[in-house]
């Protein structure tokens, strides 16, 4: 037997939309505005606010909306989309980004002669904290087991503590980096290389534990 809610959904939710509908729309206008700050301002930063906003989301979207049993909201899916859309989309979205910036040369490293994007460290950050979800979601698909082998956690979360010590130390100039060419060619791509790709190891380990 249907319940009152499930009968009459459109008096729960704003507007009469669907449940989530609000945040799908709210999500896909500042990552909508994300992505066209970095094709058409390379050469300026994303607004920290900006950039900020698109992590709460990805949070909101990958870590706790995970399924874990909770009895799904009364009527259709968000914006009436297949279940799952709008996270498709937004990784779609980076991924498309990504691509044509490439395609363009503007993720160059300054050596080859092109110009250095400054809108690099969003995309590192980004894609660190999506790669870290895929892992996460193969290892349940591909495994038996709820929860990696030990020594794979041990050298995940290793990984990941001395990036978040790194990044501090770097953060706070308490450092001198290595002399190392890697290293080097790290720095060529500007002061926020280097803390930009510790910060996307770490986002790496959030998205893998989402």
């Amino acid at each position: 037997m249907s319940t009152p809610a499930a009968d009459d959904w459109r008096s729960l939710y704003a507007f009469g939309w669907p449940a989530g509908s609000v945040r799908a729309v709210l999500a896909l206008m500042l990552f909508g505005a994300a992505w066209a700050w970095l094709l058409l301002r390379p050469a300026v930063d994303v607004p920290d606010y900006l950039e900020n906003l698109l992590f709460i989301i990805m949070g909101h979207y990958f870590a706790a909306r995970k399924d874990t049993g909770v009895t799904e909201e009364p009527g259709p899916p968000p914006l009436y989309l297949p279940r799952g859309a709008v996270r498709w989309t937004l990784v779609a979205g980076f991924a498309i980004v990504t691509v044509l910036l490439l395609r363009q040369d503007r993720l160059a490293w300054p050596a080859e002669g092109a110009p250095v994007h400054r809108g690099i460290s969003t995309l590192l950050l980004v894609a660190g904290f999506l790669v870290g979800v895929a892992v996460s979601r193969f290892w349940n698909w591909w495994s038996a087991r709820r929860y990696p082998p030990r020594w794979l956690e041990n050298l995940r979360a290793t990984v990941s503590l001395a990036a978040a010590a790194l990044l501090v130390l770097v953060a706070f100039d308490l450092i001198e980096l290595p002399d190392w060419t890697v290293v080097q060619h790290v720095k060529q791509l500007g002061s926020r290389a280097v803390g930009s790709i510790l910060a996307a190891i770490v986002g790496f380990y959030f998205g893998s534990r989402s």
